[in-house]
């Protein structure tokens, strides 16, 4: 599977290549041909270019949304489940072979 998509990477890599050569190296000894030419037609094509409108935006306000803060009692809870306290200082501990 690995090899056939080395394949088809490779494949297209060409293929692009080839077209850039293509139109690089194409040209008409009159230009009554390059009204026939499809890569000539093809390389004078443009994209519809839509124009915006210009209308203003109007902005309107939905609603209005006031939040009361809540009073540090009903915070603090919240608070101190999601932090941890630092370890306890403790002196070396000595371990007894004995």
């Amino acid at each position: 599977m690995r090899s056939l998509g080395k394949f088809a990477a490779l494949l297209c890599l060409l293929l692009t290549v080839w077209i850039a050569v293509a139109v690089v190296a194409h040209h008409h000894a009159d230009s009554a041909e390059s009204h026939t030419c499809p890569l000539c037609v093809v390389a004078r094509a443009v994209a519809a270019v839509t124009v915006p409108s210009s209308a203003q935006p109007v902005l309107v306000r939905l609603y209005a949304v006031r939040l009361e803060s809540s009073p540090v009692q009903h915070r603090l809870p919240v608070f101190a489940l999601s932090s941890r306290a630092p370890p306890a200082l403790q002196g070396p501990t000595v371990v007894s072979v004995f």
